[in-house]
């Protein structure tokens, strides 16, 4: 098995030492299993128009019309009505 050598904030390792302890494993167990979490999560989506839900999302500002000047917050309000109209 490699060895990698990290330095991290001690306040931060505190924390991580605080979870490995509350869950009776090891700090570099949590490591471990925190940087495998990250790969795999990094593999889902190579883009974020990749997620399904950035892609909804998009393709819902693409479909609202606006005359005159573009207005954000109009389309973050047409945006949010929408999704509590769900």
């Amino acid at each position: 098995m490699g060895k990698v050598m990290i330095s991290v904030p001690d306040e931060f390792l505190s924390e991580v030492d605080e979870v490995a302890k509350a869950e009776h494993r090891t700090r570099s167990e949590l490591i471990r299993e925190a940087l495998r979490e990250y790969v795999r999560k990094g593999k889902e989506y190579k883009r974020p128009i990749d997620n399904p839900r950035v892609r909804e999302a998009f393709e819902g500002l693409r479909s609202i019309k606006w005359k005159g000047k573009f207005d954000s917050t109009e389309i973050v309000r047409k945006m949010r009505n929408s999704r509590y109209s769900r």
